[in-house]
């Protein structure tokens, strides 16, 4: 493979060299939020089956004249934020002080955590390297049995707090509610859960699944290839071959994605879409086939036997939390009927507090949750208002 070629695989949309890219697409997170005027902390923590994480911390805001021996004051504030699927801890950065989730939080008070699960380049192994096929042998599964549970104990030994709050997107939200399904004893440890675009029940992609794992039987074909997980390199040369960033409106790839998350051209930030894609995360085939499960079965069950296996459900039901569902009004990937399953489950056993659309904008779609052009305006600052209350409401020190 020439250099040149190589070079050209991180092309986003057939039209940014690396050359081009601004310096946001090659910064490490720490960097990213030093750059932006935080405090940053990184903190490590090792999963019972071997998995080391880095967690980010953000302690305080930009005006904050807190010193770091000030910062685990009582009364502080603290959240934990998880990422989802082909994501990490940039995506709650990096769009910037004005717009993203975490920093917004810093400067409202809150001593801000953002988890990265098993996978992305914040993780190791103490026994196994990410060429070894063991490695990428895992789903969500491990990361709400493992990496939450251990994320969650690293914040709390840390700030000496008794209880913390959880956000999760996406992918985030499914390793939470399998958390709470296989290790009950953590809601003790939550003041209240926010699901942004809660993906836990998936019909609506049976279809698509059905397509991609039993008749193009994809993710095997690609381990048969010497492909242990889905990798960043693979994502952005096939962007970088067949799609155009010039003609969003007409471009092949660009209303593909649309097919899947929901059409949103008006929050489509064209400057901030070739450093959010370079940045993309590796994902373990595994996760894309217990998705699969989840859509073909039609039940929120374990990958337990594979994807024809026997269906276990977990069990929802030890979720002990107060939650929140928030849903893009045009999400196609978890899209409302699905949310609204979720809700009624919730409901009946007296855990719902609340859903709701995340916005008033119509075109809302599953990306827009961190990626809109406007998501600090229109989502964000919204969403720390409801995360306010949550915390008046539920929380004594």
């Amino acid at each position: 493979m020439s250099f040149v070629y190589k070079l050209c695989l991180v092309l986003v949309f057939g039209v940014f060299c690396e050359a081009e890219l601004r310096k946001e697409a090659y910064m490490t997170v720490p960097s990213l939020i030093k750059a932006a005027g935080y405090p940053v902390e990184k903190h490590r923590v090792t999963t019972p089956d071997g998995y080391v994480l880095q967690m980010h911390r953000i302690p305080a805001g930009r005006r904050s004249a807190r010193r770091t021996g000030d910062l685990n004051a009582k009364g502080k504030k603290a959240i934990l934020i998880i990422h989802g699927l082909l994501g990490g801890s940039s995506d709650f950065v990096i769009m910037g002080p004005e717009r993203s989730l975490s920093y917004l939080l810093a400067d409202a008070g809150y001593d801000v955590w953002l988890g990265n699960l098993r996978g992305t380049v914040y993780s190791t192994h103490t026994n196994l390297t990410k060429n070894d096929p063991k490695f990428w042998d895992f789903s969500f599964h491990e990361h709400g049995k493992y990496d939450l549970p251990a994320m969650i104990d690293r914040v709390l030994n840390i700030t000496g707090l008794d209880k913390i709050m959880l956000v999760g997107y996406s992918m985030g939200t499914t390793s939470s509610f399998i958390m709470f399904s296989q290790r009950p004893e953590y809601n003790d440890k939550l003041i209240a859960f926010v699901a942004l675009a809660p993906a836990v029940y998936m019909d609506n992609m049976k279809l698509i699944a059905n397509l991609a794992l039993n008749t193009l039987d994809i993710v095997n074909v690609m381990r048969a290839r010497g492909m242990t997980s889905l990798q960043p390199q693979f994502l952005q040369g096939l962007i970088s071959t067949l799609c155009n960033l010039k003609q969003p409106e007409t471009d092949l790839c660009t209303n593909f994605i649309y097919t899947l998350v929901g059409e949103d051209f008006e929050q489509n930030d064209l400057e901030m879409v070739p450093i959010y894609l370079y940045r993309v995360q590796p994902a373990s085939w595994r996760a894309l086939e217990h998705y699969g499960k989840i859509a073909i079965s039609g039940v929120f069950t374990t990958f337990s036997g594979g994807l024809s296996g026997p269906v276990k459900p977990y069990n929802l039901t030890n979720v002990k939390v107060p939650v929140t569902l928030l849903y893009g009004e045009n999400d196609q990937l978890t899209e409302k009927s699905q949310i609204m399953r979720l809700a009624d489950q919730l409901k009946s056993t007296g855990v719902l507090e609340e859903v709701r659309p995340g916005c008033s904008w119509p075109k809302f779609n599953h990306l827009d949750f961190v990626f809109a052009k406007d998501v600090g305006k229109i989502f964000n600052k919204p969403l720390i208002k409801l995360i306010d209350q949550l915390y008046n409401k539920y929380y004594t020190a």
